[in-house]
């Protein structure tokens, strides 16, 4: 048998209050023009009533929602969940407030967008990528999207970005000037174009200073493909003899970089850095335990939440944008799992 409910209305609050409607729908707005006397008796009939005001009913008169559609994909859900509580955090401060739409592969985001949309959110923050048709179909219902560590193929969308390119540039560059002259690479997801930035750059630089053969191996993102990445490269093979082994590793994100380091370490009974650096890329907080001490790039993650969130407040209520496009460095953490030349002797 199928469960009724019914709930008191602002017509029941209003009849106990003894006031009228117009009276309620102002007590529970906390600019509203209304005496502390009345809204008093407002808020006590309501609570007798166990009344709650219909936001779905308010934005059919707003026009707004007061719902920011957000999606991500189930690496950053898994593997850097504190972005998605830095994006929570932030939006919640900007009056509003997140509704979470997952993808599990970076290529579902379209689908997602659609879904978003149908649930009248106003606005997008998009930590997938998203294609030009699917961006036409938000700014066609007037709903702004913000990037949140991805490029836009859209020049009029805004983003913040971390500069993935020129951190792992440096990062090639100062594993090189310590004398490593092989190389691997994990690399994420071949769709995930985060992966591909940090992936390209770090081999195009080292393509400048003369390593042109660098090994391979395509993870997930987990931790388990870090790990399994470990004992492929790392492993003793007929195909891979000690004088091939890499002296480096360095990893598209810090969960595979600590599955590589699991593995170095207990799988091959290896010394980290002395017979293999490791390094990632993201900062998470695992990686800073005494277990791991893992090299690694931050991102300024929360100044670039905070940023996005502010650009999507910015853009919901028609305002300029000082920086449409917002481009944050990384910080190269230097800790225990990878050899580098100081940077101030690095040419």
């Amino acid at each position: 048998m199928r469960r009724k409910f019914n709930s008191p209305t602002s017509y029941d609050v209003a009849r106990h209050a003894g006031v009228s409607q117009a009276v309620v729908s102002r007590a529970f707005q906390a600019d509203s023009p209304i005496s502390a006397v009345a809204r008093a008796r407002v808020l006590a009939s309501a609570t007798e009533l166990g009344y709650q005001p219909n936001a779905v009913a308010r934005s059919l008169i707003t026009k707004r929602s007061g719902l920011a559609g957000v999606l991500l994909t189930e690496a950053t859900q898994r593997d850097t969940p504190e972005v998605l509580i830095l994006l929570d955090q932030s939006l919640l401060q900007q009056g509003f407030h997140p509704l979470l739409f997952p993808c599990t592969h970076e290529l579902e985001g379209s689908a997602a967008l659609d879904k978003a949309l149908a649930f009248g959110v106003d606005g997008i923050l998009s930590c997938v990528g998203l294609p030009v048709a699917a961006l036409a179909r938000a700014h066609l219902r007037q709903r702004p999207v913000v990037f949140f560590n991805r490029h836009s193929p859209d020049p009029k969308t805004l983003s913040v970005v971390c500069d993935h390119a020129s951190a792992a540039r440096l990062l090639a560059s100062r594993l090189f000037a310590a004398g490593h002259r092989r190389f691997a690479v994990v690399t994420g997801p071949v769709e995930a174009p985060v992966s591909s930035e940090r992936v390209n750059n770090f081999l195009a630089r080292l393509a400048e200073l003369g390593v042109k053969k660098v090994q391979k191996f395509e993870g997930d993102y987990h931790y388990e493909s870090g790990h399994a990445a470990g004992i492929k490269l790392l492993g003793p093979s007929k195909a891979n003899p000690d004088s091939k082994r890499p002296e480096v590793i360095f990893c598209a994100n810090d969960a595979m970089a600590l599955g590589v380091l699991d593995a170095a370490r207990f799988g091959l009974m290896m010394r980290v850095p002395t017979d293999v650096s490791v390094v990632g890329f993201d900062d998470i907080p695992a990686g800073r335990r005494p277990a791991y001490l893992l090299s690694t790039v931050r991102q300024p993650t929360e100044d670039m939440a905070s940023a996005a969130c502010l650009m999507f407040r910015q853009s919901v209520d028609e305002m300029n944008v000082a920086h449409p496009q917002l481009l944050m460095p990384g910080t190269l953490i230097e800790r225990g799992s990878a050899q580098l030349l100081p940077q101030a002797q690095v040419l």
